[in-house]
């Protein structure tokens, strides 16, 4: 049994969510530019594009951490609140913890073969 995308997208936290998307549409951005620089040979502006995504992939993978902590954090509250609980709800809380830090890690990577792309190609002198 497998959880729907569309449970999973929506089962995160929408703060996260929020500051994932506004981070990978800066790396976007950044690599739109990046390959405009790129077909107008300019080197420098690529390495700054370069650098703005790697600024915005490692703030992704910050985000992700302090999600999984507070998720772990919030969990655990409300199970130390009633007293114990059902190993269901116990690994249920712990599931929905790791939504974002998931989809964390995937942007992460995005960011990270964003960067990557087309940097092994050589311009011509």
């Amino acid at each position: 049994m497998r959880m729907p995308f569309t449970e999973f997208i929506t089962s995160g936290d929408l703060k996260f969510i929020i500051v994932f998307v506004i981070f990978i549409g800066m790396a976007s951005y950044h690599f739109a530019k990046k390959i405009q620089s790129k077909s107008k040979r300019k080197a420098t502006q690529i390495e700054y594009h370069n650098k703005r995504i790697d600024n915005a992939a490692f703030w992704i993978i910050i985000s992700t951490v302090l999600s999984l902590l507070l998720g772990l954090m919030h969990s655990f509250y409300f199970i130390g609140k009633s007293g114990g609980g059902a190993p269901n709800l116990i690994f249920q809380g712990v599931s929905y913890t790791l939504i974002t830090p998931v989809l964390g890690v995937i942007l992460f990577m995005i960011c990270k073969m964003l960067k990557g792309i087309s940097n092994s190609i050589n311009m011509p002198s």
